[in-house]
């Protein structure tokens, strides 16, 4: 009987988690894209029936364009997905959706502006 003081997680969120972790995993060691620096996986979110997943990574320094990062991730999506279904224990292995996370370089730039506007506050 699950504790009543913590509300059941719902499944998809949970694979959710474990896509993550395994895909951080996959693109430390058999998946490396040189060109992009740190790559991180934000987040993902599954679909109900866990048939589709949305991934969501950032990088940090990279060492080229963005879109030369996200097109390399794109070409290797089938080499990531089978490595990934070897790792996940479910029934379907999600076709995988990637995107890039602008939530990082949304909040770089809030804080950069906050610093400017402190500076020009503490200006005579």
């Amino acid at each position: 009987m699950p504790d009543q003081q913590y509300p059941a997680v719902p499944r998809s969120v949970r694979v959710a988690e474990e896509i993550q972790r395994i895909l951080s995993q996959i693109f430390l060691s058999e998946v490396q894209i040189p060109s992009a620096g740190m790559l991180t996986i934000t987040r993902v979110e599954t679909s109900r029936d866990l048939r589709n997943a949305h991934v969501y990574f950032s990088f940090l320094n990279p060492k080229a364009d963005e879109e030369i990062i996200i097109a390399a991730v794109i070409r290797r999506r089938k080499q990531i997905r089978f490595h990934l279904g070897s790792r996940l224990g479910i029934k379907y292995v999600p076709q995988l959706r990637f995107h890039l996370d602008l939530e990082a370089k949304q909040a770089a730039r809030i804080e950069e502006i906050i610093a400017e506007l402190g500076s020009k506050e503490s200006l005579p």
